[in-house]
């Protein structure tokens, strides 16, 4: 690769915040079909109910029972993700949006520097990157990952090209 290591410090703004917590819950670990399936099945079991509405003694109440517990606990995991990226919003937003660490992609690797902590990540070792409107994603394992919000549009252009470079087959958009 002929291009040289490229340097950034990452400060997390709430909107890449927001906009990789949605990301990585719903798109990457797909934490919607939970939620969705357990919808389905309670509102199929409450359709049968209220088909034997009059035959079976209260199967009107059994229904509206099993409907309202197959949408209101969905309902309440979604709320409860949502309230818990906006508080984490919040504090971003009072913390003024503080250096998270620095990262610098290199020839060998990702190199990040976090406080006193230093790790590198050989390239072979990188799980998985993805391009998002506010950052780029760098999975350096099944459940960790390293935003990298790009200054400009330019930078971002360099990093991903950079990526794209030393991650063939692993990048996504």
């Amino acid at each position: 690769m002929k291009s040289p290591p490229l340097s950034l410090t990452a400060r997390i703004t709430p909107g890449v915040f927001r906009e990789f917590a949605f990301f990585d819950t719903f798109c990457r670990q797909k934490r919607w079909k939970g939620p969705v399936l357990f919808a389905a099945i309670l509102g199929g079991f409450a359709g049968v109910c209220f088909a034997l509405r009059e035959s079976r003694e209260q199967a009107v109440f059994i229904g509206v029972v099993l409907l309202v517990v197959g949408l209101g606990l969905p309902a309440a995991y979604m709320l409860s993700f949502f309230l818990s990226v906006r508080r984490q919003e919040k504090a971003l937003a009072r913390a003024g949006n503080p250096a998270a660490y620095q990262v610098r992609l290199e020839k060998e690797g990702l190199w990040v520097r976090q406080g006193e902590r230093e790790e590198r990540y050989p390239w072979d070792k990188v799980v998985r990157a993805f391009r998002l409107k506010g950052c780029v994603c760098v999975y350096v394992d099944q459940r960790r990952a390293y935003l990298l919000p790009p200054e400009d549009g330019e930078q971002g252009e360099k990093i991903w090209e950079f990526l794209t470079a030393s991650l063939p087959d692993r990048t996504g958009a």
